[in-house]
């Protein structure tokens, strides 16, 4: 139907995402229909009012549908049906706007950081980076850190894509602020691990010294941590939601484990170069054995997402890595194709 086209365009007009062929099909239905037109015309002009002169949402339906009368011919009645028909489009059309508008408006609000420079690791490669302000950055592979433009002069801001461990300089004056896809960390004077790459459902903060606060842009929640602790954010993904009833609004708050043997906890073992497991789904097994040795690693059986992997190797070929997580899983197999290695 002409309406329902009407307002997928409009939805997408108002956030500026129309294709050139979906402009002009959105021109064509104004054109073919007067009264699009003077629905067209009064969501944009809600958009330049401000909010505040804007009472009541009833009174914006109101006024909308007394615009539709005054413009319809007399000699034309407009039946009943019809004007609900079109009086449910309307409100659901006006519905989707003022939401649409509302995110604009709130957004628009919020502060835009740029950043300028930029350090990055590649896959099966670790890096060690001194920041301006004394601070310590280690890069696990296939990660980046971008430091704001204004970096250390009200703030410490970077954003890291990937994995990285953290060894912040104190400085109360200036706080030191990690963003993350779906979190921020801020922090004063800590130690500190986050994982969060974007081809994994998860991302993982693990407090190893000192005391940080992490928001939470799902939820817009703060979770303040101790050292010992780890946070997983799940996203919004098909695998990605906890099973258990330790979680909040996606959020699970779990223990640092230090395996036997070890001083650090796992989430840190790859700074001493060992590639670690503690208890991690086969999907983040895949994930990181793939960015520590430079391959591609598929999961070909959705099964093995039940499955879970702990253990630390050090100085160990793919070929090793490989063979071990096989003895531990008897029904995993591992054949090779087309230069990825397939789990199944």
């Amino acid at each position: 139907m002409d309406q329902d086209q009407l307002l997928a365009l409009l939805n997408k007009e108002i956030q500026g995402k129309l294709t050139p062929e979906e402009k002009l099909l959105f021109e064509k239905l104004l054109i073919d229909n007067p009264d699009h037109q003077l629905l067209y015309h009064f969501i944009k002009n809600q958009q330049r009012t401000p909010s505040s002169t804007i009472e009541k949402t009833e009174m914006a339906f109101d006024q909308l549908w007394k615009k539709l009368e005054d413009s319809t011919p007399e000699n034309i009645p407009i039946r009943s049906r019809v004007k609900k028909r079109y009086l449910f489009y309307l409100v659901a059309a006006s519905i989707a706007i003022f939401f649409f508008v509302g995110m604009w408006r709130y957004l628009s609000q919020q502060e835009v950081v740029e950043y300028r420079m930029s350090y990055s690791s590649n896959k099966g490669e670790k890096r060690i980076i001194s920041l301006p302000d004394g601070s310590t950055v280690w890069l696990n592979g296939d990660s980046k850190l971008y430091l704001a433009t204004d970096f250390n002069k009200k703030e410490r801001r970077v954003k890291l894509v990937g994995e990285g461990f953290f060894a912040v300089a104190k400085d109360k004056k200036h706080p030191f602020i990690v963003s993350c896809k779906d979190s921020e960390v801020k922090v004063l004077g800590t130690k500190f691990n986050i994982r969060a790459y974007q081809d994994e459902n998860k991302t993982q903060t693990s407090l190893v010294e000192g005391a940080i606060e992490l928001k939470s842009q799902n939820s817009g929640e703060t979770y303040k941590m101790v050292p010992g602790e780890k946070l997983i954010i799940a996203h919004n993904s098909i695998g990605s939601k906890f099973s258990d009833k330790s979680s909040t609004n996606g959020v699970k708050r779990t223990a640092l484990i230090v395996q036997d043997g070890e001083k650090m906890p796992s989430e840190a073992l790859w700074l001493e170069n060992k590639l670690s497991f503690e208890a991690d789904p086969m999907n983040i097994v895949a994930s990181k054995i793939g960015k520590w040795y430079n391959r591609n690693i598929v999961i070909d059986n959705t099964e093995l997402e039940k499955t879970t992997f702990t253990g630390t190797m050090e100085n160990y070929s793919l070929e090793m890595v490989l063979k071990t997580i096989l003895l531990a899983n008897p029904k995993l197999h591992i054949r090779e194709e087309n230069e990825s290695i397939i789990l199944y």
